[in-house]
């Protein structure tokens, strides 16, 4: 038998246990919070990309969106989606331009609140992507406080060369366990991808009208980063993100 206090105690738990469930059900980001995100961002990108819907900003649809981006998974799932949106529509309608844009401010101040450096890297990307008429996202994203942070732009860098990294070279061998070969075409291959990523970010950071000192003191610090002396041009690639900052 349960006394008054046993009795009360674990109506409270049960009403804290419905209540979880219920928010839960709502924005479905609980017991699967990946699938959940997934799922729902899918849907809810599908629906961007409509020319003939909107998505109103008292709808449910978008207050679920809402609260599925103030978590990492669901800003995950967002640029995850988007990107494989962009293989069939760079060049998207002005609805579907604007709609993208109001995302992306929000989300990338999300990002940089919780310092969640792996989604803003790619919507920074993708807003070099997407347009309407030759009109792309950046150009309406150059005052957002996110680029003005070093810390932004020097995690995102090391996650865009380690990610590429991890793509292109495909080896369960230590770097002690390599041949001498080996280990040559890894270091080729890594400093291809390096010298990639480094161009592309400091075009990037040209086009979205940075300070030239925070650009040179990036290049500086990732050169120093790879052991290379910022001071010898040989070891730089005779490009023009280089050459004219």
């Amino acid at each position: 038998m349960l006394n008054q206090s046993e009795e009360e105690e674990e109506e409270e738990q049960e009403d804290s246990r419905d209540s979880v469930e219920i928010v839960s059900s709502r924005i479905g980001c609980i017991c699967q919070p990946h699938l959940k995100c997934d799922e729902f961002m899918q849907k809810y990108i599908d629906v961007l990309f409509d020319p003939n819907a909107t998505v109103s900003p008292v709808s449910e649809i978008k207050e679920t969106f809402n609260q599925l981006t103030q978590r990492p998974c669901g800003r995950k799932a967002f640029s995850k989606h988007l990107t494989v949106k962009r293989v069939h529509h760079m060049n998207v309608c002005e609805t579907t331009y604007l709609q993208l844009l109001a995302n992306f401010v929000t989300i990338l101040h999300l990002c940089n609140e919780d310092d969640d450096i792996p989604s803003a890297k790619i919507l920074m990307m993708l807003a070099f992507t997407f347009h309407t008429d030759g009109h792309y996202l950046y150009e309406d994203l150059k005052k957002h406080p996110i680029w003005s942070s070093s810390r932004f732009w020097n995690a995102a860098f090391l996650h865009a060369v380690h990610a590429e990294r991890k793509l292109r070279i495909a080896s369960d061998k230590s770097f002690s366990e390599q041949t001498l070969e080996q280990r040559t075409e890894f270091g080729e291959v890594h400093k291809n991808i390096f010298f990639g990523q480094l161009t592309s970010f400091l075009t990037n950071m040209k086009s979205l009208e940075l300070p030239k000192e925070m650009i040179e003191s990036f290049r500086d610090k990732v050169l120093v980063f790879q052991e290379l002396d910022p001071g010898k041009n040989q070891f730089l690639p005779c490009k023009p993100a280089f050459c004219s900052l």
